[in-house]
């Protein structure tokens, strides 16, 4: 019995997704960003081996893409800091379904665990 084949179609939603979510660093700052609100120097330092450009450069395209805020908090000091919105927020599920796929440890119920910082030096090191 000989398969019909198809031909194969790239979906645009696909390609949006990965071409704002695929770029390097920007999955790892919706994470942090799911976790709570952060400044700048916050993700910064979470993130050392990113270059402040780079953070820059990502944390704007998140904010046009309307997946992050940027608030600004009257001094003295200024402070700027980012949080999700509800569209990025939204992106809690999938980021858990990739964390299990990857091998994070899971609850009961399949759900990814969080890795306290302790044991996150500990598998990196």
């Amino acid at each position: 019995m000989a398969e019909t084949w198809r031909p194969l179609h790239a979906c645009h939603y696909t390609e949006q997704v990965f071409g704002l979510l695929g770029k390097r660093w920007t999955g790892l700052l919706i994470d942090l960003l799911l976790q709570r609100p952060a400044r700048f120097s916050e993700l910064a330092a979470a993130v050392p081996q990113l270059s402040r450009r780079v953070l820059t450069e990502r944390l704007t395209e998140l904010q046009e893409a309307g997946l992050v805020l940027r608030e600004v908090e009257p001094g003295p000091p200024v402070a700027v800091s980012y949080r999700l919105t509800e569209r990025g927020e939204a992106l809690g599920p999938a980021m858990d379904a990739l964390r299990v796929w990857a091998g994070a440890p899971t609850d009961a119920e399949g759900r990814a665990l969080p890795l306290t910082a302790a044991e996150h030096d500990v598998e990196t090191a």
